[in-house]
């Protein structure tokens, strides 16, 4: 019996060129992180692979000196506080006598400068409790941005210096592919230029990104340029040093291209896809034929073909192709459509 399908036609439609590209991921954001001081390290939070967000702790040094230096700052604030309190008191004490003419100018106003005086030096130890705090703070390192620990470079009880790397912070939310582009296509590429992306560490996938930036800096040996494309890596599939092929959208001029529904494609188990083309045979029956084929860029719900032995206006099975065998005789059916809904009476002209 003939199996029921429905079919598609292959469409020859008027797409922009591309250029296929070689390149490797790199990440956007890398940083060796290293103490604001030096100092014995007490702790450690992270190890090689572990995930971090903002704020998150990473190390500790050893901070008691700095402790006792903002034990001793708090002291000094508050011995400065109690002189500034006295001078106040001596100057107001001072101003009512001079209500009663029991005080002179000159004590006054030496009264006015202790309290200008004390208020200064209050300032002056408030700044260096701040500062002792700071430094108390500056023996914590944390993460300035989320990533992953790809490095660690000391261990509890080394003593680390403040220009030295403790450990290496890579972002992974966004993955950053560097690409090399012949000169002859330089002035055809541009930011924004659309590019679709296949990594050999994840080859069933397809990923989409643009070009962010043209490097105008090219290599005189091979006359290229590199080209920097950014995408979305929310679910950590990527990691910098995987390679890929890049093709990237040329602005100027169009091509003639094949393209066939999504739903026509048929991926196999060993990684090929095909479709199944339905040619009559020689008593007019309809017969379904795999045809291997390798499809490119996405086109709203179509897929352009690159290759295999298809032609415009070929017939291609859209739905009914997932058990068809080589050679087996088809039905085409007219494509489904929701049945139109009966119009609600009119109940303003019911008698």
């Amino acid at each position: 019996a003939a199996s029921p399908v429905t079919l598609a036609e292959v469409r020859a439609e008027r797409l922009r060129p591309e250029t296929l590209l070689t390149g490797t991921s790199i990440a956007v954001r890398r940083a060796a992180l290293s103490p604001r001081v030096e100092g014995l390290v007490t702790a450690l939070a992270v190890d090689e692979g572990s995930e971090v967000d903002p704020g998150d702790p990473i190390l500790t040094l050893d901070a008691r000196l700095a402790e006792l230096e903002v034990t001793a700052a708090e002291a000094r604030v508050a011995e400065a506080e109690a002189r500034h309190r006295d001078a106040i008191r001596v100057r107001d004490e001072l101003l009512r006598l001079k209500q009663g003419r029991h005080a002179s100018k000159t004590d006054i106003e030496s009264a006015i400068a202790q309290v200008e005086i004390a208020d200064a030096a209050l300032s002056g130890a408030r700044a260096d409790l701040a500062r002792a705090r700071e430094l108390v703070e500056r023996h914590q390192l944390a993460a300035p941005f989320a990533g992953v620990i790809v490095a660690k470079l000391v261990e509890v009880g080394e003593w680390v210096q403040r220009d030295a790397a403790a450990v290496e912070l890579v972002a992974l939310d966004r993955i950053r592919v560097r690409a090399t582009l012949p000169q002859r296509d330089y002035a055809r590429v541009s930011p924004g230029s659309r590019v679709r992306l296949r990594f050999d560490a994840l080859p069933e996938q397809v990923f989409d990104g643009e070009v962010v930036a043209r490097v105008a800096s090219g290599d005189q040996r091979t006359r290229s340029f590199p080209v920097l494309i950014d995408l979305p890596n929310p679910d950590r599939l990527l990691a910098p040093g995987m390679s890929a092929r890049v093709s990237v959208e040329l602005s100027d001029g169009t091509i003639e291209a094949l393209t066939v529904p999504r739903d026509a494609i048929v991926a196999k188990s060993d990684g090929s896809r095909q479709v199944w083309r339905v040619d009559a045979d020689a008593d007019g029956i309809p017969r379904a034929e795999p045809v291997r084929v390798e499809i490119g860029r996405a086109i709203a719900d179509r897929l352009e073909l690159l290759s295999g032995a298809v032609d415009a206006g070929d017939q291609v099975v859209l739905l009914g192709n997932e058990s068809l065998k080589p050679g087996q005789a088809v039905a085409p059916q007219e494509p489904q459509t929701e049945p139109l809904a009966e119009p609600a009476p009119d109940t303003a002209a019911v008698k």
